[in-house]
């Protein structure tokens, strides 16, 4: 009984580990991806992925929706396995949908998978999941869809929730939601909106800190600018691309606004080239600063890229 008792407990010692060695190396695969560093997000994820891991055949498909060629050939079997497997975001990118890849991928999808990632997706916001009561909240079907205004005070009411639960990404949905279907104009949705970004953005939450910026008539442009500043440390790259748009449009630029503007849209291309290096030619520096001035504020770039790691802030809930 004695021998029996050891077994069982190194069973269960064995099983610990594999799964915090599967959650670990899923983990260090999103760590890349959040860096834009796919190759090296599947290298850290191989295991897993020969493993038949669900959440590492989930990102292995949407890491080869982004790099294209022939891997797209793949996506749709690698997601139905995911999603046989019992990921619930695999079995949401299996709906057909207007938003969804199904037809572009050429996805087996099949309407079945909707209401088993709703049920999933239920069992796991039961035990305190954030991300699954977002999910919810974004797809879960009810009567009250049918009346706008129901059907919007509910979404509100989730995306609340998940966001206490911990999905910082609820921040955001909270955002676009009252936008689209409040005065945005009005003072106290403004202040409303303002209080679910400062949640997400005390949490470190960089996409939060940047759009806290639309709302320097609430929290002040000093503080507005202290988050940009955070999350640009944070290595999110949509916070100095912010700083460059609003100075952009500036009238009578001094030459600090030009050195300004250069640094700042040169570090957004550094922190992810995909989304803004077609930016960095748009004006003619040139024109503006020496090339000294150039030279010593790429440096500065060059330094602030040895401590700063590029971070999208990707999680499955937004998706790039």
């Amino acid at each position: 009984m004695k021998y029996k008792n050891i077994s069982c407990l190194l069973l269960a010692l064995s099983l610990l580990l594999t799964a915090n060695v599967s959650q670990a190396s899923v983990e260090e695969g999103l760590n890349w991806i959040q860096q834009g560093e796919r190759d090296l997000a599947l290298e850290a994820m191989k295991s897993q992925i020969e493993a038949q891991d669900p959440a590492a055949l989930f990102w292995q498909a949407r890491i080869y929706m982004k790099m294209g060629g022939m891997q797209t050939f793949q996506i749709g079997h690698i997601l139905q396995r995911s999603a046989e497997l019992g990921n619930p975001w695999a079995m949401m990118e299996l709906v057909e949908s207007p938003y969804e890849h199904c037809q572009f991928f050429r996805l087996p999808c099949d309407d079945k998978w909707h209401d088993k990632a709703i049920e999933k997706w239920q069992q796991m916001a039961e035990n305190g999941d954030g991300k699954a009561m977002y999910m919810l909240a974004k797809h879960k079907d009810s009567w009250r869809k049918y009346v706008p205004y129901l059907a919007h005070k509910t979404r509100v009411e989730q995306y609340i929730q998940a966001l206490e639960m911990g999905a910082n990404s609820a921040s955001e949905a909270i955002f676009n939601e009252l936008y689209r279907h409040q005065d945005r104009h009005q003072p106290e949705i403004r202040q409303q909106i303002v209080k679910y970004l400062t949640i997400a953005a005390e949490r470190g939450y960089a996409p939060a800190m940047v759009d806290l910026y639309e709302f320097t008539d609430v929290i002040g442009n000093d503080l507005a600018l202290e988050y940009l500043q955070q999350a640009t440390e944070l290595g999110y790259a949509r916070a100095p691309f912010t700083l460059y748009y609003y100075l952009k449009k500036k009238e009578n630029k001094n030459l600090q606004d030009w050195k300004t503007l250069y640094k700042n849209i040169n570090l957004a291309a550094a922190l992810n080239a995909s989304d803004y290096s077609t930016f960095v030619d748009y004006l003619d520096f040139d024109e503006y600063l020496s090339p000294e001035e150039i030279a010593q504020i790429d440096q500065e770039i060059t330094e602030f890229l040895t401590q700063v790691k590029p971070n999208r802030f990707y999680d499955e809930t937004n998706l790039y």
